[in-house]
């Protein structure tokens, strides 16, 4: 079994947490935390800017890391949308899900983080190798 079935898996059973939490405990977080709807799509603009921005800053450090990185986004994104279907299951509120999702939403921007960051790295090679070909004479 592979190291990303692992991880997803335990990250399933971890989102089913949910399933016990009340309605006012719910209600509690996303009032503290001060959620909503349109905070949903924060985490996935973040991590595509800035994905781009340290490749333009010239980080080629993080080339080791995106494993990692898109091991832990594929564990947060189910362990959200899991929870969320918990959630939805236990209590059929639909404003109640917004908690989980917001947990997953995180793990999409750490995917999008890792993505652009590999695409604009991608870019930017595949531009030095077709410089160095226009260079031969």
């Amino acid at each position: 079994m592979s190291v990303t079935t692992r991880l997803v898996i335990l990250a399933g059973l971890v989102g089913l947490l949910f399933y016990n939490a009340t309605e006012q405990q719910l209600w509690a977080v996303i009032i503290d935390w001060q959620l909503g709807w349109y905070k949903l799509g924060v985490p996935l603009a973040w991590g595509v800017i800035l994905g781009a921005l340290v490749n333009l800053l010239g980080g080629t450090v993080l080339i080791k890391w995106l494993e990692p990185i898109t091991f832990v986004a594929a564990s947060l994104v189910t362990l959200g949308l899991t929870g969320s279907a918990a959630i939805y299951g236990a209590h059929q509120v639909s404003g109640l899900v917004i908690v989980p999702l917001s947990i997953s939403s995180i793990g999409v921007g750490m995917y999008l983080f890792a993505y652009s960051y590999a695409r604009f790295t991608g870019a930017r090679s595949s531009e030095k190798a077709k410089e160095a070909v226009d260079k031969k004479p």
